[in-house]
């Protein structure tokens, strides 16, 4: 039997059924899949969001200009007030910081439209702009999520 931590045993009585439980709650999201996983708006926006968020961050400076140009995307087109807009931050930097691959945001990104995947990688060229200095870690994070968005940047 393998080692599962100090105490941990593999019983119905410890923390196997609560296991379980977390799998069967994803593979009922997960439907017979025939259908697509819905989302809710905030799981897009947080989504959006922290691609976004990669773009300020990606050359390891975070810049007053990629910062604004970053508040002035999520109030005008993900409808972050300001009021939110402190604790919408705070949820994107954990989710950033919690998830290194830039794989689950773009699966939940690539569910969306077409022009949707456009605009999200329009918005992160703009943020990559905004300091007038590209750093290549910006044109390979873009490209990288075009790729996986399915959307050919030369078009």
């Amino acid at each position: 039997m393998p080692e599962w931590g100090a105490g941990a045993e593999l019983t119905a009585e410890g923390w196997a059924p609560a296991m379980y439980a977390v799998v069967r709650q994803f593979l009922e999201r997960l439907g017979s899949g025939d259908d697509l996983i819905e989302y809710t708006t905030g799981d897009k926006r947080i989504a959006m969001a922290v691609l976004l968020f990669r773009v300020v961050t990606a050359d390891g400076k975070v810049r007053e200009e990629e910062l604004a140009r970053y508040r002035e995307i999520l109030e005008d087109y993900l409808d972050v007030t300001p009021d939110e807009m402190a604790l919408f931050e705070r949820i994107v930097r954990e989710e950033a910081d919690t998830e290194q691959s830039l794989f689950p945001f773009t699966l939940i990104v690539s569910k969306m439209p077409v022009e949707t995947k456009r605009m999200v990688l329009s918005w992160m060229r703009d943020i990559s702009l905004s300091d007038n200095e590209l750093h290549e870690f910006e044109i390979n994070l873009v490209a990288r999520t075009a790729e996986l968005l399915g959307i050919d940047l030369e078009k």
